[in-house]
């Protein structure tokens, strides 16, 4: 039995933890009636926090389906762009074209529209959110799929 583990190791067990979690987190939910009645994908952070202010991470967040990352880019003073991307043919296949609103907690909801690339970009003012704010938010598709 192996004692030592190197960052490879590591890595897909955390990757592991990541999916066994969020499938019991959806089987609860199915158990006990607490779905959405719209498709949805969350976004979390799973790090802890250091000595300073939490960051986004600049490779940015995998939805828990993995189906769309997350990045965080900025744009001058006062505002932040949320860029959101499809990844894969199942992701544009889902994602593409389509109307989607992301909620930030009970402090924010902002919509937009995925373009035919699956791209979505938001802009979020930076007085509304701290950056800690977007350690996790949710997707949410609006219209059905054509």
């Amino acid at each position: 039995m192996q004692k030592k583990y190197g960052d490879l190791e590591a890595a897909r067990f955390v990757r592991t933890l990541r999916v066994a979690t969020q499938t019991a987190l959806a089987l609860d939910d199915l158990r006990h009636g607490r779905t959405n009645e719209r498709p949805s994908a969350g976004f979390m952070a799973l790090a802890a926090k250091g000595p300073q202010e939490w960051r986004f991470p600049a490779a940015g967040l995998l939805s828990s389906d993995g189906l769309v990352l997350a990045k965080l880019l900025h744009e001058g003073e006062g505002a932040r762009v949320i860029s959101l991307q499809a990844q894969g043919l199942a992701g544009l296949t889902i994602y593409a074209d389509r109307a989607a609103r992301i909620h930030f907690g009970a402090k924010l909801s902002l919509e937009g529209m995925f373009d035919r690339d699956g791209r979505l970009h938001l802009v979020v003012d930076e007085a509304a959110l701290s950056e800690a704010d977007l350690s996790a938010f949710d997707l949410e598709l609006l219209d059905t799929p054509k």
